[in-house]
Order: C-alpha cells, then structure tokens, then sequence
C-alpha cells in the first residue's frame, strides 16, 4: 500500500530526523511542511485522518508527495491517482463493484444498515466499472461529505441511472475523456477549453512533430517571425538567431522570454531556451520579398488613401531598407485564421516596441481594420502605410469601398472604420451633405407630425453619382449595420438596418440622409426623429438641457435611450444642417439700427486656457473670413457623424488669434471680412490706449461685490489676506491690499479677466445685432471691432465704459474719427456746458431719431441722414468715471431719448441667458458659440414675432420705424410672410 493510505485506527509510526533536523519529525505526506516537535506533528496528522476518504477498513489520506504536481489520492485497488476528492469517491464505488461483483460490500464506503439486498443490484443490467467510473455523478452537496456514511437516498440517486448509461453506450461513442495533465474527466465539449485555460502557458515539447511554426524574414541578420503560441491566432513574434559574422545575437523581443533568459543565466543556464528560438531547428522556409513599386504608392495618394507627404515617407523607408540589405516588407501568413493578413515591416530605429528593427502589421478583413503596435486604433503611422502600399500591389481586391458580408457581423464602410489618412475621402462626403443636404427652416406639419411606424430599412436615395462629371451609376447598396436606433418622443425604435452606396469611380460613399421621411441620421448607428430634434429646440430655448430631455422622456417612456452626448451631437448635427439665415436683425430698426446698447456677458465662458493659445504672424491684420470661420464649425458639427468620440477629428475648430470670428449679419456687415483683433489685448500698447482700455479699481470692486462670499473668501486666501469675516470686512481688506500692482493683478485676473465671455451689441426693441466670443478679458476694443466691421456705424452707441470705447475707436482710426464731433459727447465740453448739464438746463436735440434729415455729409446713416456718432454712459454706470467732462455722455440730456430708452435691455437679455450657463460653460469651445449663436437666432424670431403681434394688437402698424428704411420693409415683409401666414391666417399686408 502506499504511504497515504493507512489502516483504520492505526497511526503511522513517527521516526526522528537523523540528517538534515535532528530531534525533529517531518509528515511523511507534506514534504512541505517545516519540521516540528511530536506534538505538533501528531495534531498535523490529525487534520490529514479527519479529511481522510474512509474505504473497507482503509483511510486514504491526500497524498502532496512529487507523485504528481498538485495534491491528489491513490486508489488502493487499481493504483490510479485522482487529484479532486469527489472524483476518487466515485472511483472508489466502481473499484469496489468490479473487486466483489457478486455481494455488496460487507464494510467500506457504506454502513451496515444502508448496504443494498443483492437483489437490488440485479434488477437493472449492470455496467462495465469503467463506464460506471466515466458517467457517475453527485450532487455537489454529496461530495463535501463523502467521507461520511453515506444515506439510503444517495444509493437510490446513484444506482437509478444505469439506463442512462446504456443509452450513451449504446451509441458506441464515449462523451467524456480525460486530461492527459491532470487526469481530470471531462466532458469532450470543454476538452479545448480546459486544455486553454489549464495547461496553455505551460512549455512545449519542442520536437520534429510539435513545434511552433516559423519562417526566415530576413537572411542577412537573421530574423525569423515565429508563431507566439500554439494554439489559435495570435500576433507572430520576431526571434533572431545570428551565429555568423563578428557579432552573434540570439535573442527574442517578448519581454516575458528575455526575462526567462535573464533567469536562467543567473541560475547557471546560459544554454536554455525558450520555445520560440528551439522552434527554429525546424524552421526550413524563407519568405520572398515583393519589391514595392513608386508609381503603386503614387497611384494611392491620387487614390486619397493618404497624402504625398506620408508617400514620400514611405518611399524613403525603402531606401533605408535597402542600404540595409533587408526586406522593406514581407507577408507572414501560418494559416491560423482567414481573415487576418500579418505583415513584418521594417523599422530602422530601435523602440520599446521593436526591438529587433522589424514590427508587425496587422489587418483584420472583416472588420476592415489595421493595428500597429507604434500606433494606436484609427491612427495612421509608416508601419500601417508600408503594409497598405504592399498589399494594394499584391492584394488589390481587399482595397473596395465595400466589405463582404459574414454572417451575424455587419459590414463597416470604409470611410467609418478608415485612419487619418482617408480624411480627404470623408471630407467629400461631408462637405456633399453640408450643401446637398439640408434641412429646411420652416418644416411641413405632415414631416414633423408624430410617428410610430417608420420605416426600419434605410437606404439613401442616391442612384447616381452626383460628384463625378459621368454620373455613373452607384455600387448596390451595402449594410452598414443592423442595431441602428431611431430615438424619437415615444421612445426607441431597436433593430434598424442602415446602408449606404459608393461610387465605383472616386469612391464617394453616399448613406441615408433623407428629411423628407421625418427622421435624421447623425452616424448611421443614432437616427432621430424631427419631432424629437425641435423638442430639443424648445427646450433649449427654456434653458433645459438635453440631458434633462432625454431623462425626463427616459422615465415617462421607462425605455433606455442612447448616451446623452450621442442624442446632443445628433441634434447639433440637425442645427448645422437646418437652412437658417442667421439675419440678426429686428422688425422695428431694420439692418441698421441707429441706436444700439452694448455690453459684456462674463459669466457665458467656455472651457479655454489663455496661456495655450499660439501668438500670430508679424503680419497679421486682424482681419477674418466669417463666412469660412463658420462654415468650418458647421462642417466640425457635421464631422462628429463620421468620426466616433476619442478619435481625432481633423475638421474640429479649436479657439485661436488667426481663425476666432464673430457673428454679424448678413446685411448689417460691411463684407464677409470682419475684425478680431484680440491678439493685441497681449501686446505692448501706448501708455495713453492702455490707460484708456485698463480697468478702473471702483469697476473692479464693484464686480467684487457681486460675487458670491465664497469666491471672495477663496481670493483672499490667494492673496494671503485673512480670510475670517463678512462679506464687507473681505472687500475693504481686499480694497486695501489692492493698493499694490501684485494684488491688484491677482483679482483682475480672478474676478475680470477669468475668460472672455459674450460681447454683444442690441438694438433698444432686445433683438441682438452681433455676438462676439471673446478669447481673453474684455475691453473697448472687443466692441471697436464690431462697430468698425459694420456696414453703417450706428449713431447713439450706449456702453458702460463710454470714454475708453470712443478714445479707442479714435485712436485705430485717426484720420477719419469714427465718433465726432466732441469725442462722441453730445456737446462741446466747455466749462459751461458741463456746469448746465450739472444744472440740468442742458438739452441736446437729435431730431433726426424721429424723422430722417437730409444730409448733405459724407456717408450719413441709411435710417437718420446724420453722420453724427455719439457715445453714451447707460444709466446704471452713468458714476463709474471721475472725468467731470462725462457728464455730457448722458441719457437725460437727449430729449429724444430720455423716457423711451432702455438702457437696461442688454442687462434683461443676460438675465435671461444667464440660466443656461449651466450646460453652456461645459461645453467645448466650438460647440459652445455654435450653439449660442443659434439660441440667441431663435431668441430673436420669438422676440420679433412678439414685437410685431403687440404692435399689431394696438394698431401701430404705422409707426413702425421700418418706414423710415428700404431694408427694413424687406425685413418686415420677411418676418410678416413668415410668422403671420402660419400664426394670424386672417392677415393681409
């Protein structure tokens, strides 16, 4: 018997330790176990007999000795070892059948009141012990107690199953087998995968009949590429094996086996080692190289698969490999799988990631997808082009625009799942359903009406080419997925199949982008209704988010519904493709008001670093292309469909000095060059300008005082003032300390110059004119640069800082004074005018606000006839400036105003907006003044639509100001064609 198994009642004898512990005992079963003194040996023991299996009159101990690698119990019967406790309870129950086939067991597994009547083991065929020992089975609570008796109930379960096993025998096929490892059995099925997930890091027998398969890829240094394991598909691995010439490399790029080999060397085993260098005894193959040719990668470029400058790095690529003697690129192909194409590109420098001067390409055919170790997903480098320019002059069929269908795996196009360098592709597309594609303002009822049965197979309505001079016909329509969602307001629609056609000739990919069936497409994958994108639209403008929409519906509808940030970048892509005219204009004042109210939003910011942005060229003027500016947002919100979040988008527009433009319509600019010179908010200016444009200490406190006692707190410990008080006691310390230009600096830059903010410009009825979304802090200049991009300068401009806008203005165009006479005060500033403006006996008259004069001056404005250009102080910053001469910048001094302007209407405006803020300032730079501009659009039809209703209402048609303009009855009979046909049907003009 062997050592584990043991007679009951008896004990093994304990022998003391003569060699290596004298006066000590091991466990003759645990060599692991530490010697000890008797007594701790004796209750070491005693665990070993409590878990100790009982059969006959045997106990069989776990056994741990190096019989095998893992614990395990010894059949005294037939020898065999069995590692798991329940399967050597039921090998025991067949041993002991087999042993005494003609009685039941008179002691062992089963106590004398629970053994079986020997007619009860005839009453069912018996089976052979070793389909007994294969297809018995307990129940897992059975098998934590195996070495108790066992109950009449489990000899019941385990005897009822015979006619099982006939069945399964009778088919003359074994189900199960066993691990040649581990001796476990197993069903046949879970035999590969037990072998994986048990057995697969374990080290091959490396011989003739099973080795890893490999082949030479370079003969001058000896590189081979070697399967990196044994079993499925995985990335080859490079080896190099070099034993000729001065220097002799053997070596394997896999960090694990260079480790491995540190390890042996230190252990005295320089010779071993690992699978992947033994494998190359057998290897008896070299793989022949293509020579690339330059007219192929010439051919791709004109193709767009990538530009000239990529080509000419490929192109110098094989120069270098071919001063090094060695292939530029070479295909490794082990059968493994079917769909992924492998190919060793050479690498001339020495990386973390190719260490032998070579690295693999992979391309996946079903996903039409290239990775590189170098690089990560979607993104281009040398490695990926080589490996295209290789495989489109050998392989020219796996470049179609279209990827063959398999089953239960949608195809991608290729414009979709294509890296960096097929930009040039995607951009065609886009810049096609940017002008072919759009969406009308006004939207019939019968499109937006609510839906429930669209359609669930969307094709696009394309059948020719619509780029091509030929027109030839498109390629038949090809699925690009089958779990597209339509998310509408009664919920999601799952399942929806979207494809899309290609030309044969320049490879345009055209997908589904059709208003007309009342849905929008934003990436094939999110459509959604157009009720539902002016359900957003609403609620924007009611300063509700899209999130909290698409909660509110997720809850009322109990569906889920995709990512918030997918269904809001859907809806910007409905904005940019909606045909809005973006007019900026109001009813009353026509495009050129000649009253306006300016002032400054700090509280509308968008997440920017100052310090991040790129000074301009020397010989930059200022000047912008609005129209490009804006276009290229339109296109960057269009993109967002094509490119997946996390991979780069080529038409984003981040903020800088050189392309940042504001927004001023159509009629009211001069051009579509407009100004933006905030570049020289950073520039060293004249004494006299910057003490115009500097920010007084009484301004600054007083928007101290409006911030919260937090923000006031937290300054103060910035500035090391003590920051324990009320609000009052941390402003006047703050007062005092901002006596040094240190402090002073520090809460400007905190309080003022945060962020830019919204510099906008309104007329007196709330409509705004212009938007400007400023970089940096605010100053006069910000404002400079609308009024001098206007076609028609308006005459009375109202400002809170009316002395630095007019000093400013003055001073960038000092040959021709935009604002006079006086300086843009209303009077001479004599000492007796400002003493009867003091008085109040001063009155200015402009009788050219009521009734257009004929003016015989130089460019007069269209609406009044005067060439007079005022600056005013509004009411509520009529005390901010200590010039004694400003007094003549008032309201009240102008009969024609006083009583009838409101001053206030920009601050109404921010009061207003201020309760979006919350979903605004998180928003990226260009989605924050891409979206502002088309609320503030919107803001203004409502607030025209309102103005001409009331006015109407009280029959003051005729005095509508538009009278006095051409342009502004164009604009009126605009907005009266527009709103009163769909809102008062019983109107006549």
């Amino acid at each position: 018997m062997h050592i584990s198994i043991w007679n009951s009642g008896l004990k093994p004898e304990l022998q003391e330790c003569n060699t290596c512990c004298r006066g000590l005992f091991h466990c003759p079963l645990c060599p692991t176990f530490s010697p000890t003194v008797r007594a701790k040996i004796e209750e070491h023991l005693s665990v070993h007999i409590k878990n100790a299996l009982h059969f006959n009159d045997k106990l069989i101990c776990r056994c741990r000795l190096p019989c095998r690698t893992t614990g395990h119990f010894h059949c005294p019967v037939c020898k065999i070892t069995i590692i798991r406790r329940g399967d050597m309870a039921r090998h025991l129950l067949s041993c002991q059948h087999s042993s005494m086939p003609s009685q039941p067991p008179s002691s062992g597994l089963l106590p004398e009141e629970t053994r079986i009547p020997p007619t009860a083991l005839t009453e069912e065929p018996r089976l052979p012990p070793a389909a007994l020992s294969e297809e018995t089975r307990l129940p897992p609570n059975v098998l934590s107690s195996v070495s108790e008796p066992f109950s009449e109930s489990l000899l019941e379960h385990s005897y009822a199953l015979p006619s099982v096993f006939n069945k399964t025998a009778a088919y003359g096929k074994s189900m199960k087998m066993t691990c040649p490892h581990c001796g476990l059995t197993l069903r046949t099925k879970n035999y590969k995968a037990h072998m994986m997930r048990k057995h697969s890091n374990q080290s091959i027998d490396v011989c003739l009949a099973s080795h890893l398969q490999c082949v030479c890829v370079d003969e001058t240094t000896g590189l081979f590429a070697v399967q990196r394991t044994g079993h499925g598909f995985s990335v080859p691995v490079h080896v190099q094996r070099k034993t000729w010439g001065m220097s002799h490399n053997i070596r394997c790029e896999l960090e694990e086996c260079q480790q491995y080999q540190l390890l042996a060397q230190r252990s005295g085993l320089g010779f071993s080692l690992c699978e992947h260098l033994r494998s190359l005894d057998y290897c008896q193959e070299t793989v022949k190289e293509v020579f690339l040719q330059e007219h192929i990668v010439m051919e791709m470029v004109d193709l767009k698969f990538f530009g000239e400058a990529k080509a000419a790095t490929c192109i110098k690529r094989q120069k270098a490999a071919q001063m090094a003697h060695a292939p530029l690129c070479v295909r490794v192909d082990f059968g493994g799988s079917s769909t992924q194409i492998c190919l060793s590109v050479f690498e001339p420098e020495i990386h973390s990631f190719c260490r032998l001067g070579r690295i693999f390409v992979t391309y996946n055919a079903l996903r039409n997808t290239w990775h590189c170790a170098c690089a990560k997903p979607r993104i281009s480098c040398p490695h990926k082009n080589i490996a295209k320019w290789h495989l489109f002059q050998t392989q020219r069929d796996i470049f179609k625009s279209t990827v063959p269908l398999s089953s239960g795996t949608p195809s991608q196009i290729t414009q979709e799942s294509s890296s960096s360098e097929d930009n040039a592709a995607v951009e065609r597309s886009i810049r096609y359903i940017f002008k072919e594609k759009k969406i009308p303002g006004s939207l019939p009822e019968n499109v937006i009406s609510q839906k429930t049965d669209h359609q669930k197979q969307l094709f696009p309505c394309e059948t020719l080419c619509q780029v091509c001079p030929e027109h030839p016909k498109l390629d038949e329509a090809v699925l690009v997925t089958n779990k597209a969602r339509i998310v509408s307001m009664m919920g999601v629609i799952e399942n929806v199949s979207t494809h899309h056609r290609s030309c044969p000739q320049c490879h345009m990919v055209y997908r589904y982008q059709e208003w007309t069936d009342g849905l929008h497409n934003f990436d094939n994958h999110v459509v959604l209704s157009l009720e539902l994108c002016l359900f957003l639209r609403e609620n924007l403008q009611n300063h509700v988010s899209a999130s909290r929409v698409i909660d509110s519906l997720e809850g009322l509808r109990r569906v889920k519904f995709p990512s918030r940030d997918n269904i809001f970048h859907a809806y910007c892509h409905f904005e940019a493709l909606t045909d809005t005219d973006y007019m900026y204009s109001c009813i009353n004042c026509g495009f050129h008001p000649p009253v306006v109210v300016m002032d400054l939003h700090r509280k509308g910011v968008f997440k920017l670093a100052v310090s991040d942005l790129k000074a301009p060229p020397e010989d930059f003027n200022g000047e912008h292309d609005i129209e490009g500016f804006w276009n290229s947002i339109h296109l960057e919100m269009i993109s967002r469909g094509f490119f997946p979040s996390g991979v780069k988008n080529p038409f984003s527009v981040p903020p800088s000095y050189t392309n940042w433009a504001p927004w001023i319509g159509s009629e009211t600019r001069t051009s579509d060059i407009v100004l933006n010179t905030e570049f020289q908010k950073v520039r060293t200016s004249s004494s006299h300008e910057a003490k115009l444009s500097s920010v007084t200490e009484d301004r600054l406190l007083d928007e101290l005082a409006k911030q919260k006692v937090g923000v006031v707190r937290k300054l103060c410990k910035a500035c090391n003032i003590d920051s324990k008080g009320s609000r009052f006691d941390l402003i006047t310390r703050l007062r005092e300390k901002m006596k040094s230009r240190q402090t002073y600096d520090k809460v400007f830059q905190s309080i003022w110059a945060a962020s830019g903010g919204w510099s906008v410009i309104l007329c007196p009825h709330g409509i705004v004119y212009s938007v400007k979304f400023n970089l940096r802090a605010e100053s006069p200049r910000d404002f400079a640069d609308l009024l001098l991009s206007w076609k028609h300068m308006p005459n009375v401009c109202v400002y809170d800082f009316a002395r630095g806008l007019a000093a400013h203005t003055n001073l960038r165009v000092p040959d021709k004074l935009p604002f006079h006479p006086h300086e843009g005060r209303l009077a001479e500033p004599t000492e007796e005018n400002v003493k009867a403006a003091q008085d109040g006996s001063l009155k200015v008259n402009l009788p050219w606000l009521n009734e257009r004069m004929d003016s015989v001056n130089e460019n007069p404005h269209p609406v009044t006839g005067s060439s007079d250009h005022y600056v005013l102080y509004d009411r509520f910053h009529e005390g901010n400036t200590k010039d004694p001469k400003d007094i003549l910048r008032r309201i009240q001094l102008v009969p024609e105003l006083k009583g009838w302007l409101n001053s206030q209407v920009v601050e109404q405006f921010f009061a207003n907006m201020r309760k979006s803020n919350y979903f605004l300032s998180n928003m990226s730079p260009s989605t924050h003044v891409f979206l502002m501009r088309n609320i503030t659009h919107h803001y203004n039809t409502v607030t025209n639509k309102k103005l001409l209703e009331r006015q109407l209402r009280h029959g003051r048609l005729g005095k509508i100001n538009i009278s006095l303009s051409a342009l502004g009855q164009a604009v009126v009979g605009k907005y009266m064609h527009f709103h009163m046909t769909r809102t008062l049907p019983l109107f006549t003009c």
